[in-house]
C-alpha cells in the first residue's frame, strides 16, 4: 500500500477545531469559537470550516477526523484550536501536531500557549519548533513528508514494530528503500528512529 502525500496548505487559511468535555471548568464551545474568531481576525486568517467534538472519549473523535479531512479539502495550512488543553484531555498535543503536519498544516492555538516559542526553527522552512536536544537540526512535520531520494522519488520512513525499529520505502510504489539518506527541498537530510519510537529527520546541509 502506497503512502498518501499531502501538499503544504495556505498559511492564510485555517480549519477550526472545538472540543467540549464534561469538565465544568472547561471553556464552552461558544467561548472557544470566540477565541478562535478573535485570533483569526487578529492574524488575518480565513476560517474555512468548523468542527466539534463533545465528551471525554479519546477513541471516538469524529470532529477531529473531519477537521483533518477539512485541511485537505480547503488547502488550509493551519489547524486552529482555542488552547492546547482543548486538543487532548491530558494536554499532550504532539500526536495532533503530527497529524496536522501530515496533511500539510501546522497546529496553532488562539491563546498562543503550548506552542513553540520561536527560538528554534525548522532548518528547511523556518517554521517554529520545539527544541529536541538530541536532534538539534530536526525538520518539522510538514517538511518531513516532502522527503525524496536523490532523484526526486518520494520516500516514507516508519517504525517496523510497535516499539520502534526503522524502515524506509518509496511512497509511490511501496518498494523497500535501503538507507537513511534523503533530500528535502534540495537539502541533504538523514532519517532515523527517535529515542522512544517514531521517526525523526535531521538536516545535514545548510538551507540553500
Amino acid at each position: 500500500m502506497t503512502a498518501r502525500r499531502f501538499k503544504r496548505g495556505s498559511p492564510e487559511r485555517a480549519v477550526a477545531y472545538v472540543r467540549v468535555s464534561t469538565d465544568a471548568a472547561c471553556a464552552s464551545a461558544q467561548e472557544q469559537r470566540q477565541a478562535i474568531e478573535a485570533w483569526s481576525s487578529r492574524e488575518r486568517v480565513e476560517i474555512a470550516s468548523w468542527h466539534e467534538d463533545r465528551g471525554e472519549d479519546t477513541t471516538a473523535r469524529p470532529g477531529f477526523t473531519a477537521a483533518l479531512e477539512g485541511l485537505t479539502l480547503a488547502g488550509a495550512g493551519l489547524l486552529a484550536v482555542a488552547s492546547e488543553d482543548r486538543i487532548s484531555i491530558v494536554g499532550i498535543s504532539g500526536p495532533y501536531r503530527f497529524a496536522a503536519g501530515e496533511r500539510g498544516a501546522r497546529l496553532v492555538t488562539a491563546d498562543g500557549r503550548g506552542m513553540p516559542d520561536g527560538t528554534h526553527r525548522c532548518p528547511i522552512c523556518g517554521d517554529p519548533l520545539e527544541l529536541w536536544p538530541r536532534h538539534p537540526r530536526v525538520v518539522c512535520g510538514l517538511c518531513k513528508h516532502e522527503a525524496t531520494d536523490e532523484g526526486g522519488r518520494p520516500l516514507e520512513f516508519f517504525n517496523t514494530t510497535f516499539d520502534g525499529g526503522f524502515g524506509a520505502r518509496y511512497a509511490d510504489t511501496g518498494e523497500p528503500r535501503d538507507g537513511r539518506a534523503c533530500v528535502i527541498r534540495g537539502v541533504r537530510c538523514r532519517a532515523d528512529e527517535a529515542r522512544f519510537g517514531g521517526i525523526v529527520i535531521e538536516a545535514i546541509d545548510e538551507t540553500p
